[in-house]
């Protein structure tokens, strides 16, 4: 499968049950970051570099949108924000020493990806129940995408310390997951 292809099929997947931010993928704002907002198709093989870039945009993402939510949600969703602020900040950390030690040939992203900032931009614009439930779903699907791709990297990745990684790291982002199913 060809990454353009790969790039759509995963771009559909991230787009169900989200339709108040289903957009038109866009470049990104770095090159060299994957547009990938979904996961390849379980057998499909992705490399440590667009594993780590995608792990990488997601949670800064995730951190971005947690610090709207201290600032604008409700209780719930301060009190999850500080703990994806938390999570997520130790996924980078994790991922950038590796690279860092040599562990893993890949490339931290700096910024995030033009569907993700407008993702961004959208919550921005939000506020009291409306912010609250684009604020739920973001999580929720951010997580379920993340569940996956994690998965899937630790069964079919191409790096045995990443894929490793990917296998602890699974369960966590699955409470992350269960987590962000009570916000709604």
């Amino acid at each position: 499968m060809t990454l353009t292809r790969f790039a759509a099929v995963a771009a559909a997947c991230a787009f169900v049950g989200a339709p108040a931010f289903a957009q038109s993928p866009a470049a990104p704002h770095n090159q060299s970051i994957p547009q990938t907002t979904g996961v390849a198709p379980a057998n499909e093989r992705l490399s440590a570099n667009d594993f780590v870039n995608n792990i990488v945009v997601r949670s800064m993402f995730d951190i971005q949108a947690a610090r709207l939510a201290e600032q604008k949600g409700d209780r719930s969703d301060k009190t999850f924000a500080q703990r994806e602020i938390s999570n997520h900040t130790k996924m980078m950390d994790d991922l950038k020493s590796m690279v860092n030690s040599q562990k893993i040939n890949a490339s931290i992203p700096t910024g995030l990806t033009t569907e993700y900032q407008q993702r961004i931009d959208q919550l921005q614009k939000l506020s009291g129940k409306q912010f609250d439930e684009a604020y739920n779903n973001e999580a929720l699907r951010n997580h379920d995408n993340l569940t996956a791709l994690l998965d899937q990297y630790a069964k079919n990745g191409d790096n045995t310390p990443l894929k490793q990684w990917a296998s602890k790291t699974v369960p966590e982002v699955k409470q992350q997951l269960s987590e962000a199913a009570k916000l709604k």
